[in-house]
């Protein structure tokens, strides 16, 4: 974000190196270093300080058109090989930190389909808004090279004010837009969501996965509520007591405390096993399990309230998946 701000500014004829140096102490030879994490408050200074020299009202969009490669990033690469673009926004949502701290993108399921939130980090600055135009811009464009098709959006919402001028989002989008919406997301149908990705392949994505993992665990801990909830609640699904009230009481804290700190990360209780179970329904049949062996991993009493809620989140049976995602016998 930070490079795509300064070339903007740099063929506007702009001061490039005195801004950066007055906003973030850095020189723009810094910026090569691909281990150097910049603070969100150094970005969101740069990225004010930037639209106020050069008047761009939609540096967001403009800073999204991303005209490099980041070759030692392998989260992007994760995604880029993903099967499908369902399958590469659970990639994305698993890998965020690599690109940054925080739970910034949150993958949920719609009634029509399925859909990417974005969330700043920190108090709502007027940087913000660039950076949400620019997450969900770059999401859009990277659907369409990445499926190669031109794919539209159900709906664009922002939780920011509509600016005067709404052409450019129109032409980019192509597709109902909503300002000062509760949340900042991107949602597509069913249909769309299972399309295949035309770079899919599944021993390059393994190799990737494997160097975005080493890449994690590079990086310092650090451990949210979301993360120990979920590391919890993967515990205690197959037999154990994987209740909201056991949850906190494991973690020691009150209900109202645990609610309140998953709500202050963006998260509720629900979500969490929802997306978790999810997850695991896919693993597990890949691995060539049994549907009653799965419902029972995954902490349903009966089999058939399993599949009801497979095929929410797939849109398919659970015969029909494995079938789909397991090599022919010979």
């Amino acid at each position: 974000m930070a490079r795509q701000a300064l070339r903007i500014a740099s063929r506007l004829g702009l001061p490039v190196e005195e801004s950066l140096q007055r906003a973030t102490g850095l020189r723009l030879t810094d910026l090569d270093d691909p281990e150097l994490r910049v603070s969100y408050t150094v970005l969101d200074d740069l990225l004010e300080r930037m639209e106020a020299l050069s008047g761009d009202v939609n540096l967001g969009l403009h800073i999204a058109r991303v005209d490099v490669v980041d070759l030692d990033d392998p989260a992007t690469f994760v995604v880029l090989t993903s099967a499908t673009l369902r399958d590469s926004m659970e990639r994305g949502v698993r890998y965020q930190r690599v690109w940054g701290d925080g739970e910034r993108f949150r993958m949920e399921d719609t009634e029509r389909g399925v859909r990417m939130r974005f969330t700043p980090v920190g108090t709502w600055r007027p940087a913000h808004r660039h950076l949400t135009e620019a997450a969900l811009s770059q999401f859009v464009t990277g659907v369409r090279v990445f499926t190669g098709e031109p794919v539209n959006p159900l709906r664009v919402r922002f939780v920011h004010a509509a600016p005067a001028d709404l052409s450019e989002h129109h032409a980019l989008f192509a597709c109902p837009l909503e300002f000062g919406a509760p949340f900042s997301d991107i949602e597509f149908t069913h249909e769309d969501a299972q399309r295949p990705f035309i770079h899919a392949d599944t021993l390059l994505h393994a190799m990737f996965e494997r160097q975005v993992q080493r890449a994690l665990e590079r990086l310092p801990v650090v451990s949210t509520t979301v993360d120990r909830v979920r590391a919890q609640v993967r515990q205690s699904l197959s037999g154990g007591d994987a209740s909201f009230a056991a949850v906190a009481r494991t973690l020691r804290m009150s209900p109202r405390t645990l609610q309140r700190r998953l709500a202050d990360e963006g998260e509720s209780y629900a979500a969490i096993v929802e997306a978790l179970r999810r997850e695991l329904s896919g693993t597990y049949l890949r691995r060539r399990m049994s549907i009653a062996e799965v419902s029972f991993l995954l902490g349903y009493a009966e089999p058939a309230a399993f599949h009801r809620a497979f095929k929410r989140w797939w849109g398919m049976s659970p015969e029909r998946f494995r079938r789909e995602h397991l090599p022919a016998s010979r």
